[in-house]
């Protein structure tokens, strides 16, 4: 009888299956809406079970990866994935181990894509509670690339279901998934969210996935496994070959082996020969159980270690603040995204989000004030509510590892707010008051401190996920305020305690604010202050006024206001936004206004050739160096198409917009739409006319198309390998067809060579690249 799998994972080494789709088709059958074959074919995926098994493996995924509503419309769902986990377990018997496989939905969630998250989370909500009743031992969410996504997923199977649940992504050999997570972005979230393991799997081969395993172990504090391809696909005599057989595929593995990652397998390309002999070669080599402890806050794509002084940006909160008020009264989030993104460039470090005002709904404020910042800056959040369910809600959205703000030292509060936390893996501030309000003695602030450090401990919350607030209170209403708050932040970092100040309140009321908040800042960063809750264009100055005031030594700071007072205060005004920076920021409300400002029939071009052009060039070199990532990239197109559909609207013709037309479309047999939709965002704004097929697109529907409207250009994408026959196919009649026409492919499992050896006219490797190559042919 089989032990618990959470417990085995961490016993010794663990060996995973091989590729289910790839050793479909080389047993000739077709991999679209392959699912279904566990109704109409079972004794075919009981046979690559039971190769597996007889090959070494200690589990086989089920036959299920794509077993959701948005890939199998129409189908019976449960019926199909019964007959999966009871395929499966036959060959399992009662010793050995069944994975539910489930895969992406295919489709990029919002603010990029039509999916919300909701949707997404409902889509896997509907297999969780089919799969709750089978006779299966953990689920495995694999290849996903959107951190969102997975997120969803990972809520939507541990809410709905007991099982454990382990979470894998597809990362590129820049360790990054296309959409820009980080693998320490990922491994802090899925850890935070509960999961029992997580891995890589897909994309490439085991040796350009060293780097990847090794960058997986420095942040990993769950059980670790690694689930590469045979290397990469290449086409020859109509058939799809990957260029790592199962000997070298054994020796590359056994390096990741070295790395102490006891759970192997393999993934597109690999069978029953490729597990038997990577457990020859790894089974008594060592294997460890990563305990790394990674204190930090993460987004997707960046992690920020909690060491002193981190600089929280103050500046996304309504209060004292009337132009934030009235946005988010008209539910325009465009002036809060411009905050969030002066913030970031300012030296930001963690965003404060809190929208906390009358006359709004928080809740569904709050989420979507979390859903714009995160698609405009790559910061970590602080979430700022005093609302249960706003801030539920918010946790569920935001994505990443984030600061809750905040709780307090009332039972109701800690009740309300550490169950959240330990749930959704957050940090928490504790603000050193309770209902008998602001202690004045820094003694009783560390009385309630403790009180909630002690009841993070009962709630599961770990004591180092805790910041503590001192409390900043205003020098100008008591000369001792600013002492017992240094004097509690003293006491508390002696005792090992992060802390954190919403430092800004010192200066309450009086002159010259910034003076005597940089000489506050100043005196906090040398006493080890981990983060300040500030707006990050303060910088630490020091003033011997000031610095009398804060002591206490200065009745009524009458010295403070004498000698400071009537200096100038410094400049605090935006720059006005142009064309070039809003399209580069992403700020789409700006590109509505500067239209009606800033262009007419006269300058038009001027600005598309200009500005607009120039700042997505920018925005794409960015996007290539690794200092922007998919978000901010899909807002820069957004922002640019606003401008350009006002102008093709108001002074172009159909004929004058279009630079070339080109049909887009997801191959037959594959139904993944979030490569082939960032293409078309990018590229509409380039001046090319794209008429969108949609997915799961054959010849036939294109060949009307191209009678239809003429292209130029047809684009081909493929997230799975197993459609890489398809693309080819497809590719040759097309060329057949008319051979004037330029064919250009790429997705995930698309590669330069591949796209050479079916005939392709250009492979691109992202929307950016394929910007470049088609402006080489198409470009003015």
């Amino acid at each position: 009888m089989r032990d618990f799998i959470s417990r085995r994972i961490r016993c010794g080494r663990f060996y995973l299956d091989g590729g289910m789709g790839s050793t479909l088709i080389s047993m000739g059958y077709s991999t679209n809406g392959a699912e279904k074959l566990n109704l109409s074919s079972p004794s075919a995926i009981k046979k690559i079970h039971d190769d597996y098994f007889a090959a070494g493996s200690d589990i086989v995924y089920t036959n299920t990866f794509g077993a959701n509503r948005l890939k199998l419309p129409g189908e019976n769902l449960r019926q199909i994935i019964t007959a999966a986990v009871k395929t499966a377990r036959l060959s399992a018997g009662d010793d050995r181990y069944v994975g539910y496989s489930c895969g992406p939905l295919g489709e990029l969630l919002e603010p990029f894509g039509s999916m919300t998250f909701d949707e997404a989370y409902d889509c896997f909500r509907e297999q969780a509670e089919i799969v709750a009743n089978l006779d299966v031992d953990c689920v495995v969410l694999e290849t996903i690339t959107d951190l969102k996504e997975l997120k969803a997923a990972i809520l939507a199977f541990r809410e709905h279901t007991n099982l454990p649940v382990w979470a894998s992504m597809s990362f590129e050999s820049n360790k990054r998934t296309y959409t820009g997570v980080s693998i320490g972005g990922f491994v802090l979230t899925a850890q935070g969210l509960g999961v029992d393991a997580l891995g890589v799997n897909c994309g490439m081969g085991p040796d350009m996935m060293y780097e990847n395993a090794l960058e997986l172990t420095k942040y990993a504090s769950v059980s670790v496994f690694v689930k590469p391809n045979a290397g990469m696909p290449y086409f020859k005599d109509g058939k799809t070959f990957y260029d790592v057989d199962a000997d070298l595929f054994a020796e590359q593995m056994s390096k990741i082996a070295d790395l102490g990652i006891s759970m192997l397998g393999g993934c597109c390309g690999t069978t029953a020969e490729y597990i038997k002999k990577t457990k020859e070669a790894t089974e008594g080599k060592p294997y460890r159980i990563f305990g790394n402890i990674t204190d930090a806050v993460c987004s997707a794509s960046k992690v920020v270690p909690l060491s002193p002084t981190l600089v929280i940006g103050e500046r996304i909160n309504p209060t004292g603040k009337p132009r934030l008020k009235q946005a988010l009264t008209d539910g325009d989030f465009d002036y809060l995204v411009s905050l969030a993104v002066e913030q970031t460039e300012a030296g930001a470090q963690i965003l404060d989000v809190n929208v906390g005002m009358g006359g709004i709904d928080e809740k569904e404020c709050l989420v979507k004030a979390v859903d714009a910042v995160q698609a405009v800056s790559e910061l970590p959040l602080c979430v700022d509510t005093s609302r249960k369910t706003a801030l539920e809600e918010a946790l569920r959205h935001a994505v990443g590892v984030v600061i809750i703000n905040s709780v307090n030292g009332e039972e109701q509060s800690m009740a309300d707010v550490f169950p959240l936390a330990k749930k959704y893996g957050a940090y928490v501030i504790g603000l050193c008051l309770d209902g008998d309000g602001v202690p004045e003695t820094a003694e009783k602030r560390l009385e309630i401190a403790r009180r909630i450090l002690d009841g993070a401990e009962k709630y599961g919350v770990e004591r180092d996920k805790i910041l503590i607030d001192a409390l900043t209170m205003a020098v100008s209403v008591n000369d001792n305020n600013a002492a017992v708050t240094a004097e509690t932040v003293r006491r508390l970092t002696e005792m090992g305690v992060k802390t954190v100040l919403g430092l800004s309140n010192v200066s309450f009321g009086l002159p010259n604010r910034n003076v005597i908040n940089g000489e506050f800042l100043r005196q906090m960063i040398e006493m080890k202050l981990t983060a300040a809750i500030i707006n990050p264009t303060l910088k630490p100055r020091a003033d011997k006024y000031a610095r009398k005031a804060l002591a206490g030594q200065d009745k009524g700071c009458a010295d403070y206001i004498a000698n400071v007072g009537g200096i100038k205060a410094e400049e605090t005004a935006s720059k006005e936004v142009g064309v070039f920076d809003a399209v580069l920021k992403g700020l789409k409300g700006e590109c509505g206004r500067l239209f009606k400002e800033k262009i007419n029939k006269d300058n038009f071009m001027s600005v598309i050739d200009g500005d607009i052009i120039p700042a997505l060039n920018e925005l794409g070199r960015r996007y290539e160096e690794g200092k922007a990532f998919l978000p901010q990239l899909i807002a820069g197109a957004e922002s640019a198409k606003v401008l350009l559909d006002e102008i093709k609207a108001s002074y172009m013709t159909e004929s004058s917009a279009a630079k070339a037309v080109m049909l887009i479309a997801t191959v037959k047999g594959d139904v993944h739409d979030i490569g082939k939709n960032i293409v078309k965002a990018v590229l509409s704004n380039y001046g090319y006319k794209i008429i969108d097929l949609g997915k799961d697109v054959g010849f036939e529907k294109i060949k009307e198309n191209i009678d239809k409207y003429k292209p130029s250009i047809v684009g081909l994408s493929a997230l799975m390998t197993t459609t890489l026959d398809n693309m080819a196919d497809i590719v040759k009649k097309i060329k057949a067809y008319d051979k004037n026409i330029v064919v250009a492919v790429g997705g995930a499992v698309v590669t330069q060579s591949f796209a050479d050896s079916i005939g392709a006219d250009v492979y691109s490797k992202d929307a950016q690249e394929a910007v470049r190559k088609l402006e080489a042919v198409f470009g003015r």
